[in-house]
């Protein structure tokens, strides 16, 4: 399981736990809440896309002449555009579920998997960083030995 993955299944799954303690203030406050409707009207991806969309077009020209350097310029823009909108969009519906999942159904406790996950990603981190510690650690035995060999060779020990 790569990396990315569990990231996402964190990010899922801490999204579960906002849906969850919206729902335990909504409690303490004795309110009711349609969450399908709250979290429609407060995550709308149109907004920060039209932004990104003027930025993409603002620097990418649109005019297009014969050539085939600026047809492919424009295509390219075309399908950039729609990667981000796609990417955006799904990472926003996914916000959605989460967090109204999270609200429908208080009862799961899910801090296992959660701490699961976080023992998961330590263990990856720890396995990245295994070929950065053998050697710094043997600069540092290095760095070491030939301190003790300059005082060995300035009190005298070493004769040459």
């Amino acid at each position: 399981m790569r990396i990315v993955s569990i990231l996402i299944l964190i990010c899922f799954v801490s999204l579960i736990f906002v849906g969850q303690s919206l729902y335990s203030s909504d409690l303490q406050n004795n309110e009711t809440r349609d969450i399908y409707n709250h979290t429609e009207n407060s995550f709308n991806w149109s907004i920060p896309f039209s932004i990104i969309e003027e930025d993409i077009i603002s620097e990418i020209n649109e005019t297009v002449n014969i050539n085939e350097y600026d047809v492919n310029v424009k295509r390219f823009k075309n399908i950039m555009v729609k990667f981000i909108d796609f990417i955006g969009y799904s990472s926003y519906e996914g916000v959605k579920m989460g967090i109204e999942y999270g609200y429908e159904h208080p009862e799961h406790d899910l801090e296992f998997f959660l701490g699961f996950l976080i023992k998961i990603i330590w263990v990856l981190l720890i396995i990245a960083l295994i070929p950065l510690v053998i050697p710094l650690l043997a600069i540092i035995y290095l760095f070491f030995k030939g301190i003790f060999w300059l005082f060995k060779k300035g009190a005298g020990y070493i004769k040459r």
